[in-house]
């Protein structure tokens, strides 16, 4: 370990704002190091100060050095921390997911493997059109229900294939999977998940590629280590070689994602796996009370498979825990509208549509985006979607569409990557008759076909087709003619600017805001988080931008500085901090869910308790309508494992019945 005494006074001031733990890991000498660090210890400062150590104090180069992590908005987050301590040397350090070092990678590499140099991602939109064309030679029903459960199959067959497991005897989905990579190939195309699958295919298979990226790398750094699947490790193997360069960070108590395939066996037996490996518990929380450190401690110490941890927290003494039990779901809602409007304040139209107007919303103690509105599943909000879109509370709902899913947005994005490869069918088909050029489902269908038969793309096709009319065949050469013209405009115009004229060129801005004006905001907004690469050649910034649309997932959506409420499941918030959270459907059946792993949900249940910095509020009904069905709900279990110091406990009361007309009322009418 280095002395303090031959350190810079920079980075003497970096290694002081650490506490003991936390210091220790940034020291660490070779790996592999595990640091196991709780909610709120303080992990990313952590990671970032051990980057701008290695680079500052142990001279490594910055292209040295590979971070990665799981969404592109921790990577930015790393990325702007590290930018804070070490100026432009962050901008050559590799900080991104898993997914965009594998794209990269694969754009480099790829032609080993017989892949297109331009090939680009599908997207879910891609995803089920593709499969529904591979459906369709196959004979089978290609109905958008259908589809999308034989996408998930082939996902989760493909995802046993590659990690490692015996071999899976399904003739009928292996047909299927294949058939679907042969349409994607046809439009030069991976999958999200391809990308790791073929980068780890990649590594395995040259040697070469293997030892000239671990000669690159002296330092391989992971955030949210619980989380990578296997897959990912043999990634991670390949690239660390005999391990001395991993340092990672994690907390196996915050593994939620076993539906994915993703176990925290490899924090639990770290150990095992490198005898030579060192542990750093992270424990101290400077996130929240001393009340909700307790209550998440003594929740989480019920699972067996975990490595002991307990939080500690030195900040200063909180209020309880608050647990309210609601009659129904509209109770909930209501009750959490007018919490809201009591704690930020507001113009209190939900008690004015309710008949109940208050004096009491004045109080402004936080701002809309300090709260939280956490859930197991999306369907538990929608009551309380309605009573907030009446009380004209600002909100947004997180990762339950993503930005990029938006029409005018994928319209636009559409129309950029058949510009980029006018060989990408699918978004190719997109664009045909958007806006509506008189080529109706039928038409595109044989159109396909057509394509299909003769071995080409639809661009190719378009160009020889008898399927079309006359009129048809105008409109369709006008499209060519003008994807072909905007094109060479790429040069001309910042990216930013080359989106507005590609919108206004084909028709796309004014069709849809026609149809709906807040599609002028969504063309705006692309617009902006375009404009971080207008300093970029045009022709560069596009392939960049179209990958980040592409590899973005939901929870990359949500951003801290819109203020606004908060809604969203518990695995969305996870990485997130609110001053207050709400969770509701704290209910046997909801969380934990039926027949479901119950130390999984009971990780959950500690991800949603730990959000919260200063109040977190468990809700639950005696009664919910969910699913098409009125069903009696019992309490969480979850709710019995903390002791009742720390909880305050509010029954709100049953509504009240109306009584039945006696029988001599009835009679009236008789």
């Amino acid at each position: 370990m280095q002395s303090d005494a031959s350190m810079n006074v920079e980075t003497k001031r970096w290694l002081e704002s650490l506490n003991d733990r936390q210091r220790e890991a940034v020291l660490a000498g070779a790996g592999p190091v595990l640091v196991v660090a709780g909610p709120g210890t303080g992990k990313t400062k952590t990671l970032t100060v051990r980057l701008a150590y290695l680079l500052a104090e142990r001279h490594v180069a910055p292209e040295a050095l590979l971070a990665m992590t799981f969404t592109t908005r921790a990577a930015r987050e790393m990325r702007e921390r590290l930018e804070r301590l070490i100026g432009s040397q962050a901008d050559r350090v590799f900080l991104g997911t898993f997914h965009s070092f594998c794209f990269q990678l694969l754009k480099a590499e790829g032609h080993r493997l017989d892949l297109p140099p331009d090939f680009g991602v599908a997207d879910r939109r891609d995803q089920i059109t593709i499969m529904q064309r591979a459906l369709r030679r196959l004979g089978q029903p290609d109905t958008r229900t259908a589809t999308q459960r034989k996408l998930h199959e082939v996902i989760a067959f493909r995802n046993r294939q590659a990690n490692i497991e015996p071999p899976v005897d399904d003739t009928g989905l292996a047909e299927i999977a294949e058939a679907y990579q042969r349409q994607l190939r046809k439009c030069d195309l991976l999958d999200f998940d391809e990308l790791l699958f073929l980068g780890v295919r990649l590594l395995e298979g040259f040697a070469d590629v293997r030892e000239s990226l671990r000669q690159r790398y002296a330092h391989v750094l992971v955030d949210e280590y619980q989380d990578v699947d296997p897959v990912q490790q043999q990634l991670l193997g390949f690239l660390a070689g005999d391990r001395s360069r991993l340092w990672v960070v994690g907390d196996g108590d915050q593994a939620i994602y076993a539906f994915r395939g993703v176990e925290s066996e490899h924090v639990l037996g770290f150990e095992q796996h490198f005898p030579n490996g060192r542990v750093i518990t992270l424990d101290q929380s400077y996130r929240f009370t001393p009340q909700i450190a307790a209550a998440a401690s003594q929740v989480i110490r019920q699972n067996a498979l975990r490595r002991p941890l307990t939080l500690n927290t030195a900040n200063a003494s909180g209020v309880p825990v608050h647990v309210v039990s609601f009659p129904d779901e509209q109770a909930e809602a209501a009750w959490i509208v007018r919490q809201i409007e009591e704690r930020v304040g507001g113009t209190s139209h939900y008690q004015q549509y309710k008949g109940k107007v208050t004096d009491t919303v004045s109080r402004r103690e936080q701002s809309f985006r300090d709260v939280a509105v956490l859930c197991r599943l999306h369907a538990l909000t929608k009551p309380l979607q309605e009573a907030l879109r009446n009380s004209g509370i600002p909100h947004r709902v997180v990762g339950e569409a993503r930005f990029f899913d938006k029409s005018i947005v994928k319209d636009v994005l559409a129309y950029l990557r058949v510009m980029h490869n006018p060989h990408d069918d699918s978004s190719f088909a997109h664009v045909l008759n958007r806006p509506p050029r008189g080529i109706g489902g039928q038409t595109q269908a044989a159109l396909e076909a057509e394509a299909e038969q003769h071995g080409l793309s639809l661009y190719d096709a378009l160009r020889r087709s008898v399927v079309l009319s006359s009129s048809q065949m105008r409109a369709v050469k006008s499209m060519i003619t003008l994807l072909e013209e905007a094109q060479r405009k790429t040069e001309e115009k910042s990216l930013s600017q080359f989106i507005a004229y590609v919108a206004d060129v084909t028709g796309l801005r004014q069709w849809r805001i026609d149809q709906d004006p807040r599609h002028e905001n969504d063309l705006l907004l692309l617009r902006s988080i375009a404009a971080k690469y207008d300093e970029v050649n045009t022709a560069t910034a596009l392939e960049q931008f179209l990958e980040e649309a592409t590899l973005a997932v939901e929870v990359d959506d949500y951003d801290a500085s819109i203020d606004a409420v908060s809604l969203m499941t518990i695995h969305a918030a996870k990485g997130l901090e609110f001053s207050e959270v709400m969770l509701c459907g704290v209910e046997e059946g909801s969380l934990p869910r039926e027949n479901a792993d119950l130390e999984e949900e009971r990780r959950l249940f500690y991800v949603a308790l730990t959000r919260a910095k200063e109040r977190v509020w468990l809700l639950h009904c005696r009664s919910r309508f969910l699913f098409g069905g009125r069903h009696d709900r019992e309490p969480s279990r979850f709710l019995q494992e903390f002791d009742d110091s720390l909880k305050d406990t509010t029954v709100m009361p049953d509504r009240p019945r109306r009584s039945k007309p006696e029988a001599e009322q009835l009679s009236l009418l008789g």
